[in-house]
């Protein structure tokens, strides 16, 4: 099947969290991780059959999403997940946060991963935990130099975002030993799982490598970044270990809104139709990072590493010796994300998940804003 991932996407006005913040202005967002592409048409239909039906009460899992997770953690990542082991939750954010109310004492600690996405930097000091930096460039053989006694558990984006770096089975089946070693829990944040888009590597989830690893940890999933549906709230916890999941589940209580029924219906669309589209997608994104390799080759100043999956790219713009890079960048009418935000000035991060129309302006965009600030002569 053809996909249109060339026409540009018209957002403004509909209540996008990623348009409306710059409305006001000229600027072509490029910041917060969701594209500016239309979800499968499978999703689409699926949708607009429910919406036509014009009842919107209260939802319930329904057998057939169960399966559809069921059976693509098979075909997707070789991962057998039984119906028992999954905890239906409104998104991967509230999931981790809600492990560690459940999981951890107040004077245990965490262990997380830096450069990282906002809400797993933040968690630590949103939840009152002590929380311990480790930088990424770190090899898994360090880890254990950053333990403190009151460290009980470990925070993993896979893959990782920023960087877009997908671990190894070796590397997991390290880190699950270290884990092991000091009794701790691990918390995987696997929701860019699907968006591999480095062609020889494959998402391999922390809790498949071995029933260790299955036992200490849980695992968060979502169609969200994947199908483009973010804002249907709809995402499972994926939790082996029975007494775990008891706790997770009784913390829930009170705690966690009730599923978005017509998040419910598209996850079940999307996992029971979505694969075409999605390699599709991986096609078109890895050809955006063709154009924006291209845009670099003029700008050698500006560190980049190949993502190997998400849809945004790591910009090291230190050199620049720019005093705010961000906020150079949206006065020529981009907005990017500031590496502040993830532990690491004198980054940005592009989302390139758009039409390469779109991917064209904004580089264009920020073609002028260096010219402007005398990268270029």
């Amino acid at each position: 099947m053809n996909f249109d991932f060339v026409t540009p996407v018209d957002r403004k006005n509909t209540a996008s969290l990623k348009w409306q913040r710059y409305e006001q202005q000229d600027v072509i967002p490029m910041w917060v991780a969701d594209m500016d592409l239309t979800s499968p048409p499978g999703v689409q239909k699926a949708l607009s059959k429910a919406v036509s039906a014009g009842v919107f009460g209260y939802g319930e899992v329904p057998q057939g999403l169960n399966q559809a997770f069921i059976d693509w953690c098979a075909s997707q990542y070789n991962w057998q997940v039984e119906k028992d082991w999954l905890v239906w939750i409104p998104g991967v954010v509230p999931g981790f946060n809600l492990a560690v109310e459940a999981w951890l004492k107040p004077e245990q600690g965490l262990l997380v991963q830096s450069p990282v996405y906002p809400p797993i930097r933040v968690l630590g000091n949103l939840r009152q935990r002590p929380s311990v930096d480790l930088p990424m460039s770190e090899s898994i053989n360090n880890f254990s130099s950053y333990l403190k006694p009151e460290t009980s558990a470990l925070v993993l984006c896979n893959p990782q975002n920023p960087l877009g770096k997908v671990y190894s089975r070796q590397e997991l089946e390290e880190l699950a030993g270290l884990a092991e070693e000091n009794d701790l829990l691990v918390i995987s944040d696997d929701i860019w799982s699907d968006l591999i888009l480095e062609p020889s590597l494959r998402h391999v989830p922390y809790a498949s490598v071995s029933e260790v690893a299955a036992q200490h940890s849980i695992t968060l999933m979502a169609p969200s970044k994947t199908f483009n549906i973010a804002g249907l709230s709809c995402a499972v916890a994926v939790i082996p270990n029975p007494k775990l999941r008891a706790s997770y589940r009784k913390k829930m209580r009170g705690l966690m809104p009730d599923m978005n029924y017509l998040g419910l219906v598209a996850a079940q669309a999307a996992w029971e139709g979505g694969h075409d589209w999605l390699e599709a997608l991986k096609t078109h994104l890895n050809a955006n990072l063709d154009i924006l390799e291209n845009w670099l080759k003029d700008f050698p100043q500006i560190g980049y590493q190949r993502p190997q999956a998400t849809f945004v790219a790591w910009l090291d713009v230190s050199s620049l010796q720019l005093e705010n890079p961000y906020e150079t960048f949206l006065q020529g009418g981009v907005a990017l994300s500031p590496g502040e935000a993830y532990g690491e000035s004198g980054y940005l991060r592009l989302n390139f998940g758009c039409s390469a129309e779109q991917l064209k302006q904004a580089l264009h965009r920020m073609t002028k804003v260096l010219y402007n600030v005398g990268v270029i002569k």
